[in-house]
């Protein structure tokens, strides 16, 4: 299956997150591959990096709408060696029965990564794993695609009253 977690609400990165626990708990190979999150900082990757049974990546660990000083074209740059992973997977007959591709959706909108390459290359992927993709933004062409779409909608956040991320919550 293609899964993607979309929207502008919280809870994308939770669920993906869940599912790869569901996953291990039954002893499934996990691979989670994840763009603009630098390695360590976000609580769930102190956890998921000391489990077995899973490969995590870590790629383009700044964003330059959130990290000031980080320009498009880093970025950019920064997200190759993903795809360059992704089309490893791709080409693999290492198998996992679950990949998690965290943030993706935020490279295609912001065009960080080129769109029909990644499709093609998730549609190669899916047909020996199941496959989730996250991050707000999420590309027409990757929701036709997909077998299960979730759209996180934002009702009220604490943020619009100014409020900081928080830590165990957000990150």
């Amino acid at each position: 299956m293609i899964i993607v977690n979309t929207g502008n609400g919280k809870g994308k990165t939770t669920a993906a997150i869940g599912q790869i626990i569901r996953s291990l708990g039954q002893g499934f190979k996990v691979c989670l591959i994840q763009l603009f999150k630098g390695e360590s900082f976000y609580g769930e990757q102190k956890i998921l990096t000391a489990l077995n049974n899973l490969d995590f990546y870590s790629y383009a660990s700044e964003h330059p709408y959130c990290v000031k000083g980080v320009s498009v074209k880093e970025a950019a740059n920064n997200c190759k060696p993903a795809m360059d992973k992704i089309k490893e997977l791709a080409l693999s007959e290492k198998q996992y029965d679950l990949i998690v591709l965290e943030e993706f959706n935020i490279a295609l909108r912001d065009k960080f990564i080129e769109e029909n390459e990644f499709i093609e290359l998730v549609k190669e992927i899916s047909k020996k794993s199941n496959v989730i993709v996250t991050g707000r933004g999420a590309p027409e062409s990757l929701t036709d695609i997909a077998d299960l779409v979730t759209e996180m909608k934002e009702i009220k956040h604490p943020y619009n009253k100014g409020a900081q991320a928080c830590k165990g919550i957000e990150f």
